[in-house]
């Protein structure tokens, strides 16, 4: 077991990176963009309907929540989905929400 907790923090984001990289490589290989969400976009804290965010989702261990402002229902991970595809469509995708057109 590693006590250095530095020394396994660098090493957790030299694998991100690494990760990140292939991706990079991959998405140029087949002609596609790959789009990251900035470091501090709240993503899991942001009601995919109504855009309220709600900063008591920090914790991991809540799975669902009801958005204070327009009571939806949300589960943690389909919600986090919903608003990463409306980043990826409102910084790429044209008028008609079509992201990677065929």
């Amino acid at each position: 077991m590693i006590k250095n907790k530095s020394f396994t923090k660098d090493i957790l984001e030299c694998s991100w990176n690494e990760f990140k990289r292939q991706l990079e490589y991959k998405a140029k290989w087949y002609g596609r963009n790959l789009i990251i969400a900035p470091i501090n976009y709240a993503s899991s804290q942001i009601c995919s309907n109504c855009g309220y965010k709600n900063v008591k989702m920090k914790d991991l261990n809540i799975r669902e929540w009801i958005c204070q402002k327009c009571k939806t229902n949300h589960d943690r991970d389909i919600n986090v989905a919903y608003n990463l595809l409306k980043l990826a469509i409102e910084n790429y995708g044209d008028s008609s929400g079509i992201l990677f057109p065929s």
